[in-house]
């Protein structure tokens, strides 16, 4: 049991499964049927704030931290998802948009500790990505649910707004610009281009960082 709990504490096998939790969050309610993505998408999202959760536990304080932002807001997803009404859905989102922020700080911190690259850098940077991007589209989420008409969002073919914007998250943190979704208020369109910037910087500063440290090492060894 005790070499099954490191083995599952590992960089690369925490972050592994925080990884696929975060690809069946992100992706399952674009093929799923409306009503089985109205029941999963709450169920994906609580296992992600577990997941998260997991991928933190380096210390006592981060676990302490992490289980008090967590644990509550897997309950008040659950109660809301149930037929809460719009004030525990927003604070719901509140919740996972402070716990998930707090888990990607983490992770990224460890990502640029680093002094050189392996699976569990790898898994780590890939899940700091998409945790921003899953961080951004609740916020949007709860924008649109905060003030009705931030996004001019078209007909989402019978699925959901919140999964309307999250698609429009990935795409701006992408810079695509598909268009089809659009920020109309004044916030609306500063978060958005926040999410741009803050994605691009990303991929530019921390691919240039994992190449010098794997050239570095790469280096290292052949001069020994």
């Amino acid at each position: 049991m005790s070499s099954l709990i490191k083995t599952l504490l590992t960089p690369g096998s925490r972050f592994g499964v925080l990884l696929t939790s975060l690809a069946l969050m992100l992706f399952l309610p674009f093929i799923l049927p409306v009503r089985v993505e109205s029941v999963l998408t709450p169920v994906l999202l609580t296992v992600v704030l577990l997941s998260s959760l997991s991928a933190v536990a380096d210390t006592r304080l981060h676990v302490t931290i992490g289980a008090a932002l967590a644990i509550p807001g897997c309950v008040l997803i659950i109660v809301s998802s149930a037929g809460g009404s719009d004030v525990l859905r927003s604070a719901a989102d509140v919740v996972a948009i402070v716990f998930l922020g707090y888990a990607t700080i983490l992770i990224l911190a460890f990502v640029l500790r680093a002094r050189q690259v392996d699976l569990g850098i790898v898994l780590g940077s890939v899940c700091v990505y998409l945790l921003a991007a899953l961080v951004w589209g609740t916020g949007f989420a709860l924008m649109e649910r905060l003030h009705p008409g931030a996004f001019a969002v078209p007909s989402v073919d019978g699925g959901t707004t919140r999964n309307a914007l999250q698609y429009f998250s990935f795409v701006t943190i992408t810079t695509l610009g598909y268009g089809d979704i659009q920020p109309v208020t004044p916030l609306a369109r500063m978060v958005s281009v926040v999410e741009a910037v803050v994605g691009q910087l990303y991929l530019v500063i921390l691919v240039a960082r994992l190449v010098g440290l794997h050239t570095a090492l790469e280096s290292a060894k052949r001069q020994r």
